[in-house]
């Protein structure tokens, strides 16, 4: 349910506006298809073939870079974010702003907090914005230095006064570093948010989940859920398994499937609920069929946890397989790459 501000996701199907070059982009094109199969190496491959050939230099090195940071080698990936920048001028204000901030989530998780903080600082010369002042404070959140970090923070929010999932990634840094009172005023500003949309009532639910109070979440979800929004149904999905409920948790997976269509996600639900009742050989029926479907969203998560019922059904010799095939690939996981790794002494 959270996805982190300082994770810049790639729309990867699309090139760099205002620098494009009379060469042809048929290797970078390949490379981003590649990146959107999760296939980071194939990727690499592919946009070092387009620098070779002389490519669109920024493109081709914008896509060696995050080929670099899918497969975790995040020092690397920032100097080819360097090698694409070189490649633009000031009249691509929007270009560099897009590779600066791959190169800032490239040095933040490779815990260079410095080198965010200067690439943040450039990034707020360009624009004014939430994203840039939330890592910058999540740099200083790390170093130690919460007066500056809280001060970066509330710019942020001052910046991207409606963005929940931004006050939700505040409260995880302040979390993380145990000082969840210090977080927690910015989720209670943002429940004092007007906004009577579906969308608002959705995100302000997902912040009651934060704060452990499921049945202000419910009371929001209830109407939403009987119209059959998909998000809120999957919201109010997670919500009863957290609280152990696994009938109505199934019930709600499976009603959204037959109002929404079959998903990676919907089956991965599915499986949580069958890992909480014992049922591996269901969860392992339903990992199957919701991998054979098409599409990446939810694959990674459901791929885990077709791991997780394996080892929980004991059957290590499964389990190692499978979690080899995860750790290839998603290389940057760590999570993935420790579950291999105690599967190898079993």
């Amino acid at each position: 349910m959270k996805k982190n501000k300082w994770i810049w996701i790639p729309l990867a199907a699309v090139l760099l506006s205002g620098c494009s070059a009379d060469n042809g982009t048929d290797s970078i094109d390949e490379g981003m298809t590649a990146m959107e199969h999760k296939e980071y190496q194939a990727a690499l491959e592919d946009f070092k073939t387009a620098v070779a050939l002389g490519e669109n230099e920024a493109a081709a090195y914008r896509g060696e870079g995050l080929a670099l940071m899918g497969l975790g080698q995040y020092e690397q990936a920032a100097a080819a974010f360097d090698e694409a920048l070189k490649a633009t001028d000031e009249k691509m204000p929007n270009t560099r702003r897009d590779i600066l901030y791959y190169k800032a989530t490239a040095l933040y998780k490779n815990g260079d907090y410095d080198g965010t903080i200067a690439v943040c600082d450039d990034l707020l010369k360009l624009r004014q914005e939430g994203d840039a002042c939330y890592l910058r404070g999540a740099c200083y959140m790390a170093k130690g230095d919460y007066d500056q970090a809280k001060t970066d923070f509330d710019l942020a929010v001052s910046l991207s006064p409606k963005d929940y999932d931004l006050v939700l990634d505040i409260y995880s840094c302040y979390q993380e570093q145990k000082r969840s009172a210090d977080g927690a005023p910015y989720l209670e500003n943002a429940l004092n948010i007007e906004d009577p949309s579906e969308e608002g009532s959705c995100q302000k639910a997902r912040i009651y989940v934060y704060l452990e109070n499921y049945d202000s979440a419910k009371k929001l979800l209830d109407p939403l859920t009987e119209k059959k929004n998909a998000e809120a149904m999957e919201l109010m999905a997670r919500i009863y398994l957290e609280e152990g409920d696994t009938t109505h948790a199934r019930k709600t997976w499976q009603e959204l499937m037959s109002s929404d269509g079959e998903s990676l996600t919907a089956y991965n639900g599915l499986v949580l609920c069958d890992i909480k009742d014992g049922a591996y050989a269901s969860a392992l029926e339903n990992a199957e069929k919701g991998l054979a479907l098409s599409g990446e969203e939810g694959r990674q998560e459901l791929m885990y946890n077709t791991i997780v019922a394996y080892e929980y059904q004991g059957d290590f010799e499964n389990a190692r397989a499978k979690a080899q095939e995860y750790v290839e690939k998603y290389p940057s996981d760590e999570r993935g790459t420790r579950e291999y790794t105690f599967l190898q002494t079993r």
